[in-house]
């Protein structure tokens, strides 16, 4: 019998204007107020320790602090799970904490249908329990999904509670070298003498430093799965901001992508400084594992790439807006070009009721032109005039 920890982080109806949080008790006592009458679940505050009391301590902006810990007791009580926690964050995201029994031994450990247990039950007992999150009415600063401006609020996709992903951590066994969980972790991306880190699967060496590791894993899960929703929100707007396929009569107009994307780029503002802080606060042991979370799983070049989906992202909307500009200015200079060319139809209106009031006889000029061609004539070909030079002057502003 083999006794692992899992941490999969989900997408949950729950979400905060985040600048408006003043401390990690206040969204506490939001989630008491709203849902603590919910059966089978029992909401408890986060018992880390936070600030610089001592090394115990971290000091994590409330960004990176869970909200609260919800105990799921009715999956609890499944034959294979010792318990089951749901550490709640902000921006939509939670981590599954579980602890599984799995009938293997080290040799045999079949990592996918691991994970699909764990969606198979997450589905079955947190799903509706999401259901009841959604519906349920609350006020500023949690924010109802229907008001959600920087992830999608689908219904769906914030209570089917289906994991982002599973990850697996055993502990390493006395009497067993750290060599017996080679073949399992298969790639070792980083390791210290308290942890071996793999992209799915990683060991705990040392079981008593099991509550620093622990409390890592799941602030670097949360920030796993935070970089991830942000960079294919960010692929997703990519695809609509293509100049080619961009067709505004069957879109959100122009105007309102462009503001739902200046706030975005806000948020991940905001989110980059809350990352810095998080790592700046971060103490004793905890920092050196966070750093290697940070190397394994590639958290520069995440950054880096998410920093170029804004840039380039931004330059799209730019392009468009001022493609958008430039038909506006063509339209209203043409009618303005249109407008002043009345003026020559109305001249040659005037033109043609002096002919035929004054008497020219004795000159030679503009009148005996007008004198000559029938007013009927003379006036449709101004128009035509008009409507010529108009055509030209709209075409020479493409």
């Amino acid at each position: 019998m083999l006794d692992f920890k899992i941490y999969a982080p989900i997408n949950v109806p729950i979400n905060w204007q985040s600048e408006l949080i003043t401390d990690s008790e206040q969204r506490y006592k939001l989630l008491k107020k709203f849902f603590s009458s919910i059966p089978l679940i029992d909401i408890k505050p986060n018992n880390w320790l936070m600030g610089y009391g001592s090394l115990e301590h971290d000091y994590l902006p409330d960004l990176y602090q869970p909200a609260a810990v919800i105990t799921l007791n009715e999956l609890s009580k499944e034959d294979d799970i010792k318990h089951a926690d749901l550490y709640v964050y902000d921006n939509c995201l939670a981590i599954l904490y579980v602890g599984l029994t799995v009938d293997s031994d080290i040799a045999h450990i079949d990592d996918l249908a691991i994970s699909q247990r764990i969606e198979l039950l997450s589905q079955q007992y947190i799903s509706p329990i999401l259901e009841q999150f959604y519906t349920i009415k609350t006020t500023y600063p949690l924010i109802e999904p229907s008001k959600y401006k920087f992830f999608n609020n689908d219904h769906a996709e914030l209570t089917n509670a289906k994991p982002l992903w599973v990850a697996r951590m055993l502990t390493q066994n006395k009497s067993l070298s750290s060599e017996h969980y080679t073949n399992w972790i298969k790639n070792i991306d980083v390791q210290t003498d308290l942890l071996q880190l793999g992209s799915g699967n990683s060991l705990l060496r040392k079981e008593e430093c099991f509550s620093d590791v622990h409390r890592i894993m799941v602030m670097s899960q949360f920030h796993a799965a935070l970089m991830y929703r942000i960079e294919e929100l960010l692929k997703g707007n990519l695809k609509k901001f293509n100049s080619n396929h961009y067709n505004e009569s069957s879109s959100t107009p122009l105007s309102s992508y462009l503001a739902a994307q200046q706030y975005r780029n806000d948020h991940i503002e905001y989110i980059n400084i809350q990352v810095s802080a998080a790592s700046s606060g971060v103490q004793g042991r905890r920092r050196e594992l966070l750093q290697q979370f940070h190397k394994a799983w590639g958290g520069e070049e995440q950054r880096e790439r998410i920093a170029q989906l804004v840039n380039l992202t931004q330059m799209r909307i730019d392009r468009l807006f001022q493609d958008k500009l430039r038909q506006q200015n063509r339209s209203m200079q043409t009618l303005l070009g249109f407008l002043g060319s009345l003026g020559l139809i109305s001249l040659v209106i005037d033109l043609i009721n002096i002919e035929r009031e004054v008497t020219h006889n004795d000159t030679m000029g503009l009148l005996d032109l007008v004198h000559m061609i029938s007013s009927e004539n003379f006036l449709s070909s101004t128009v035509i005039i008009v409507v010529f030079f108009t055509l030209y002057f709209y075409k020479s502003h493409e």
